[in-house]
Order: C-alpha cells, then structure tokens, then sequence
C-alpha cells in the first residue's frame, strides 16, 4: 500500500509538471492588449489578462458619437467586441499549438502509466527546504491530504456563484459592477455626463475601474485566507520529503 501510494504521488507530481509545460506554452501564445471599441466609435476597451479591463477611454468627440444616455451601453458594446476578438485570437491559439491533441496525449499516459515502454525518470524535485520535516506515518498524512480536499470541495460548493462588486467613480457618477475575469455592465449618469468632457470621463472610468478592483482583491484575499488554513505548504513539503526518501517515511 505505502509503495502504491508513493508511486501514484510520483505519478501525479510528474502529470503536473506536464500539465505546467502544456499550459505555460499555451500562455505565451495568448493575445495580448485587446482592444475593442463600440460600433459608433465613442468608446474603446482594452482587455487586461485577467479578463477585467485594463482601460476604458471616451474618445475625444464621444459626444458627436454617442448621447450621454448610451454612454454606459457603449462601454459594453465596447467590451464585448474586444471579448469576441480575444476568443477568435484564442481559438486559432489552440489551433496553432495543437492543444487538443498534446492533452489527449496526457490524458491517455495519465490512464495507463504501465503501457510506457519504460518507467519514466523521476522528475526534479522543487528546491524547498525538507531538512526540518516532521516524519508522520503515511496514512496520516494521506488523511490529512483527503480531508484538505473536502475542504476544498466544500468551499466550491459554496462560491459556485462568482462574487459580483460594483466599483465606483468619485461621486458615483460611474457605476461597473464586475466578477472575477468579466464586465458584467456599466452605468453613466446621464446629467453627469451630458456636461462632461473625456478627459472628465475617462477620469470616472478609471476611478470606477480601479475601485472595482480593489474589491475583487478584498473578496479574493477572504478565500485565500481559508486556503492558507489548511496549511497546504506543510502537507507539500511532507509528500515532497516521501519523495525524496520514501524509506524514512514509511511507518
């Protein structure tokens, strides 16, 4: 049993470091500064990797373009051009990199480790400090391991809905509500508005934008704090040291 489990870590260790190469391969094809602008012209997006806007930007002559009452419909307008660009540019990414086919590949080495014609090297192990690793029997360490994940489990089930901000300009005259990786609408008052000039606007538009996103960092910051609870580091470095020197570890 304690060889099983210590292989399939093996196993598992080696997937992800293949999983890591597929995706980083995969990221350094992705587009970068999308932009979209609306169809009359008064408004343009450009997308951060995040998903979320990196800026908003009236044109000069926005209000030749676009009435003040259709402002906060343009950045969306906007928005969603620079999304259907992004998904174009990533679907000819995966196309160019073959991505399918590379993960079919994992998949079907991940399903029958033993059709290798040979047992494959034991990857490297992550430069971490084990010298002070408390040895625990491996069936504790697994039950730690699998509690973990319930935990995990626990906390999805919980966040299923992605949480939803609204970040505002000063004196509220700009209004987007936001979640993790997407604009999900834009707000503009329309009196404001009408006797504003892009730069004014634009001013909002940043100032909306950067609230919103301070949000979503405190929102983020509550889930890692539940991660960190569950000490993953330690559990890491222990099933790191079982790699190392399985024999010390086995009770």
């Amino acid at each position: 049993m304690n060889d099983e489990f210590i292989e399939g870590l093996r196993q598992f260790q080696q997937q992800a470091l293949n999983l890591q190469s597929m995706m980083t391969d995969m990221q350094q094809r992705m587009p970068q500064g999308v932009e979209g602008t609306d169809a009359q012209g008064a408004v343009t997006v450009r997308l951060a990797t995040d998903g979320l806007p990196e800026f908003i930007r009236a044109a000069s002559d926005w209000q030749r373009r676009q009435e003040p009452e259709a402002i906060g419909a343009a950045v969306g307008d906007a928005y969603g051009v620079a999304m259907s660009q992004q998904m174009t540019a990533w679907a000819q990414a995966f196309e160019d990199s073959d991505w399918q086919g590379k993960a079919d590949r994992l998949d079907s080495q991940f399903a029958q480790p033993e059709a290798s014609a040979a047992p494959a090297a034991q990857p490297d192990i992550p430069e971490r400090d084990l010298r002070y690793v408390v040895s625990r029997p491996l069936d504790v360490l697994a039950e730690d391991v699998l509690s973990a994940f319930d935990v995990v489990d626990r906390m999805d089930e919980t966040a299923s809905e992605p949480a939803e901000v609204e970040g505002t300009s000063a004196g509220r005259h700009v209004t987007l509500v936001v979640i993790k990786g997407a604009l999900r609408s834009c707000e503009v008052d329309r009196q404001w508005a009408a006797g504003q000039s892009y730069i004014a606007l634009n001013q909002a538009f940043e100032e909306a934008l950067g609230d919103a996103r301070d949000k979503l960092s405190s929102a983020g910051a509550a889930g890692a704090d539940a991660i960190a609870g569950l000490q993953v580091d330690s559990l890491l470095d222990e099933a790191l040291a079982i790699l190392q020197n399985p024999q010390r570890f086995i009770d």
